[in-house]
């Protein structure tokens, strides 16, 4: 492509609103440099494309017209130094990042003068903004306690006591401090899973709002979340890095990579490689390293009465599928990579991640037996209006899963639960036995 000219308008604009100062953050470098005696001052701005002129070029993939390209609006005034910056690392100053940069100085640079920002007159468009949570609609609604004879070292004991039952889909979690057993499971039930290790004609049914309101029920609560999320991803397939936290894909058998079907923004069904082999494009042979999709999932209360799944996008790398690639040849892997996972690629990602944990459903429950917790797959999401950037307006289809009938069903078995009155949370205690849960559970 043969570079064109700026137009003269378009240079004065930019020239304007960045007051004659390196846009960069922490750069402020004035490029009007004096000649003193002997030489002329010298002007030593350079106009940076944010997207490039070129599509060869630094960010320069983008629909963005060619026209559109030289406009002020795609041009940020800087010193050589960070021009020859910012196109040497593309990946570091995407579109984005050169926008706020850009956005950030103009405005800074039009209050110093006094005059309006230079976006004031600018058409806004409107845009709704998708998050990475999804909402928890149902909380398991009670925290079942009972007295036990182990202590928390022995929980691998008590597992080897518990009595799973066949062919259930019930999430049988626990959490043992003080002698004391904890779980989202009913142990008033004689015949349950626990009936070997508690006796559940002594269970106390707290309810879960009054558990967690205090520090120590709260990470109690939450660790019995977690210990049910590690369990349903299990069951998905999936395995958890404690190292650093996130669930990932492993490969099913020894050197054979791995794909799931799954829902994208603006398609029926596709099928995505989950667990590969990283190869030589030329050669088909492998490059030493496996990918494996993977994602940090966190459970978050927002407020007292709202609660949220976070989805945070990630990667875990091995040497053959199995062993994980050591830590220093992982780095810059993964930065590369995530560089350019912004806008619609951070949201495809995101939903990958809600269609697979649902199998394309509204909602997926965390089932225990007599209650749940039920997570939307609906995105929190809200409207704005603002200057937009040029080419990133791709449409978003899939925003919401239609029940069947199925899924439909679930959910009115969900919000028809019948509260038994059955707690030992009120005025039925003896006094005080319930006043503070730090000094009641932890000890």
């Amino acid at each position: 492509m043969v570079r064109t000219k700026i137009p003269d308008k378009e240079w004065k604009v930019l020239l304007v609103n960045s007051g004659g100062i390196c846009a960069m953050p922490g750069c402020g470098e004035s490029l009007v440099k004096s000649g003193g005696k002997d030489d002329d001052d010298a002007f030593i701005g350079e106009k940076a494309h944010i997207v490039a002129q070129s599509r060869q070029g630094p960010r320069g993939n983008s629909v963005l017209t060619a026209e559109g390209r030289d406009k002020h609006e795609n041009l940020v005034l800087l010193c050589p130094n960070c021009h020859d910056r910012v196109d040497k690392q593309p990946r570091t100053f995407s579109v984005s990042v050169l926008q706020r940069i850009k956005q950030d100085h103009e405005e800074q640079m039009a209050e110093l003068a006094g005059r309006d920002s230079p976006l004031a007159d600018r058409a806004l468009v409107g845009e709704r903004l998708y998050s990475t949570l999804l909402p928890v609609t149902h909380l398991p609604d009670a925290v079942f306690a009972a007295e036990c004879e182990f202590t928390d070292r022995q929980e691998k004991k008590v597992k080897s006591l518990i009595q799973y039952p066949k062919d259930s889909t019930d999430i049988i979690r626990f959490l043992i401090r003080e002698r004391t057993l904890f779980s989202f499971s009913d142990l008033r039930d004689p015949t349950g899973p626990f009936s070997k290790v508690i006796d559940s004609s002594k269970v106390k049914k707290v309810r879960s709002a009054k558990f967690f309101a205090t520090p120590e029920g709260h990470r109690r609560f939450m660790t019995l979340i977690n210990r049910s999320l590690y369990k349903f991803t299990a069951r998905l397939g999936l395995q958890y890095d404690p190292l650093h936290y996130r669930y990932f894909f492993p490969v099913l058998e020894p050197g054979v990579e791995r794909s799931v079907d799954y829902r994208p923004l603006n398609v029926s069904t596709c099928n995505r490689n989950v667990a590969w082999e990283e190869k030589f494009k030329k050669t088909g042979e492998g490059k030493g390293f496996w990918w494996h999709l993977a994602a940090a999932l966190r459970i978050h209360q927002m407020s007292p009465n709202e609660w949220c799944l976070s989805i945070r996008p990630e990667r875990h790398l091995t040497v053959d599928g199995t062993i994980p690639l050591a830590s220093d040849k992982i780095g810059r892997k993964v930065t590369r990579l995530k560089a350019n996972m912004f806008n619609d690629k951070y949201l495809s990602e995101i939903n990958f991640w809600r269609d697979y944990l649902s199998d394309g459903a509204p909602r997926f429950e965390l089932n225990y037996g007599s209650q749940a917790m039920v997570i939307s797959t609906e995105f929190l999401n809200f409207d704005v209006s603002w200057a937009g950037i040029p080419g990133d307006d791709k449409p978003f289809k899939n925003v919401v899963y239609e029940d069947d009938l199925f899924s439909f069903s679930s959910l009115e078995r969900l919000n028809s639960g019948e509260d038994d009155d059955d707690w030992d949370d009120d005025s039925n205690f003896e006094e005080g036995e319930f006043d503070d849960i730090d000094s009641t559970f932890t000890k």
